[in-house]
């Protein structure tokens, strides 16, 4: 797994032109930029063991939800105590940075939301489901810290997500986009998640992050576009609208000038188009329905084909030096 981190990082300063094409070949030669069969067998161990975590807290939830009448109420809250109580011991025992331990602070944190859901639903605390979500957030930032493992802030990430998602629902009906605050107040999450992602997880241990810069990224490019597109029309969304140009302009500085990352300049490129189709539509919004159709049908052929080929050449650029 070393000889693959060292490679991505080469490759990574490679597409930032941070190596010239006869520096990459020259620490090529100590450190391969292909994976030995080695490195993908620990691969798949490392996809196995998070994947039988996930499907062993699973199996303890639904045990739960089966057996839910039959239990009493203090076997339930014992049974799962425990499950938190073990994996936060196994995690305690293995050495650190293992993946055992990493695996262990993952059920772990899984477990305390289970355990949360069952103290809610045992004694009827009332509380709104995105208090729930916020809760489970808060206690387990501790082990998501600990563990330095992408698949606990990513776990973390969805359940910020989720919370502010359940609590703007309770406000009104939030899928219907009905209020363009709202719409920004989920953008506002997404791109502290994402300044967070980039600037924090490599200095909190983190050492393969971009994943996670591309997930949250994306989450923040969805909310930004559909209020632009919405702002083109509406004039409650301008504020949506002036919002995307000034992320999106610089995020695209960052992404491609300063620090290039070709598969969130790619989703940027694609982003614009989107918007920028639909602000020529609101531009010729009295023209003839048939001129205007066929307009922005080419309009979009035409852009869309264009920030390929020209994705495809930087892609080849990066490849060449490699």
């Amino acid at each position: 797994m070393e000889n693959l981190r060292h490679a991505n990082q080469l490759l990574q300063w490679r597409e930032q032109n941070q190596l010239s094409a006869s520096q990459l070949q020259q620490a090529s030669a100590r450190h391969p930029l292909q994976p030995a069969a080695a490195d993908w067998l620990a691969q798949a161990n490392l996809i196995l063991l998070f994947g039988a975590m996930v499907l062993l807290s699973a199996a303890v939830i639904f045990f739960f939800a089966y057996n839910w009448p039959l239990m009493p109420y203090l076997g339930k809250l014992a049974l799962a105590a425990a499950a938190v109580s073990l994996s936060g011991i196994v995690a305690v025992l293995s050495p650190p940075n293992c993946q055992a331990r990493r695996a262990a602070l993952f059920a772990c944190s899984i477990f305390t939301g289970a355990l949360l859901a069952l103290i809610g639903q045992t004694y009827q605390t009332g509380a709104d489901i995105w208090q729930l979500f916020a809760s489970w957030a808060a206690l387990i930032t501790p082990l998501v810290l600990l563990s330095k493992s992408r698949a606990s802030y990513l776990l973390w990430f969805l359940i910020i997500e989720l919370a502010l998602w359940r609590y703007l629902d309770t406000r009104s009906r939030f899928w219907l986009l009905d209020n363009a605050e709202k719409l920004a107040l989920f953008s506002l999450l997404n791109l502290l998640l994402l300044l967070f992602a980039e600037f924090a997880l490599q200095r909190l241990g983190v050492r393969q992050h971009k994943p996670l810069c591309w997930l949250t990224a994306l989450a923040l490019l969805l909310p930004l576009s559909i209020g632009a597109i919405i702002g083109t029309w509406e004039a409650e969304y301008h504020v949506n609208l002036i919002s995307y140009i000034i992320l999106a302009g610089l995020m695209t500085l960052w992404y491609f000038r300063w620090q290039r990352d070709l598969l969130i300049f790619a989703l940027l490129l694609f982003s614009a188009i989107a918007v920028s189709t639909m602000l020529l539509g609101r531009l010729l919004e009295g023209a003839d329905s048939f001129f205007l159709f066929n307009l922005l049908a080419l309009y979009v052929i035409a852009s869309s084909a264009g920030a390929t080929i020209w994705l495809k050449q930087l892609l080849q650029e990066s490849r060449h030096g490699a």
